[in-house]
């Protein structure tokens, strides 16, 4: 069964009902979470930060999984071995290129369809989608030569994470949907998804846009 959660953020505060929603899909004691950077974290300091987080969950974030500078091929095997892998924040066009260039996009997608929980944060969430470029109503900018926006497409739909908090309009958001004849979904930073196989719950501040 297809399991999912699409962050919008991760901040203690605002971000209970959603975690709340991830133990219920782990159900389980100290599940293990696997972490993939969306760029170098040389002094781990974002990883340390996701490991508190987890923590007061009562879950283990123990397995770091870098792609660009420090990447550890044989780390692979431990990592799909988690409970569930957390697709970090970043700049989604980045991280799509160095996801591409390990060959990790269909080997996350086969981890999904053999039961493993897929957690992402803004960047992480969009690439989930079939189309990343609502990343750049987030600010972010292409990498230059890169043509193919191409995200997993485990879900229909598209995600904006931020939503309010940066320039993006709901406007823009209308048109994107028009334009790519796709549902989008836009989040608050205490806003999210869950998606248990096709059912797909918004917890939080999310609107959903549809202007196919």
């Amino acid at each position: 069964m297809k399991k999912l959660v699409l962050y919008s953020d991760q901040i203690p505060s605002i971000s209970e009902k959603i975690d709340n929603e991830l133990v219920t899909m782990l159900g389980k004691t100290n599940p293990i979470i696997g972490y993939i950077p969306s760029c170098a974290d040389p002094q781990r300091k974002y990883y340390q930060e996701r490991q508190a987080y987890y923590a007061r969950l009562g879950m283990d974030l123990k397995v770091y999984f870098e792609l660009d500078k420090e990447y550890h091929p044989e780390l692979l095997e431990p990592l799909l071995s988690c409970d569930a892998i957390h697709l970090s924040g970043g700049n989604t066009y980045y991280f799509l290129h160095w996801l591409r260039r390990r060959n990790m996009m269909d080997t996350l997608v086969q981890y999904v369809a053999q039961g493993g929980v897929l957690i992402g944060v803004s960047a992480g969430s969009i690439l989930m989608t079939p189309d990343i470029t609502t990343s750049s109503l987030c600010g972010d900018e292409i990498n230059e030569g890169e043509t193919d926006f191409s995200g997993m497409g485990l879900v229909s739909f598209a995600f904006v994470p931020h939503f309010g908090d940066r320039p993006t309009s709901l406007e823009d958001v209308k048109k994107y949907s028009q334009d790519k004849q796709m549902i989008v979904y836009a989040a608050r930073d205490s806003g999210g998804v869950i998606v248990t196989e096709d059912k797909v719950n918004c917890i939080g501040d999310v609107i959903k846009i549809d202007e196919r």
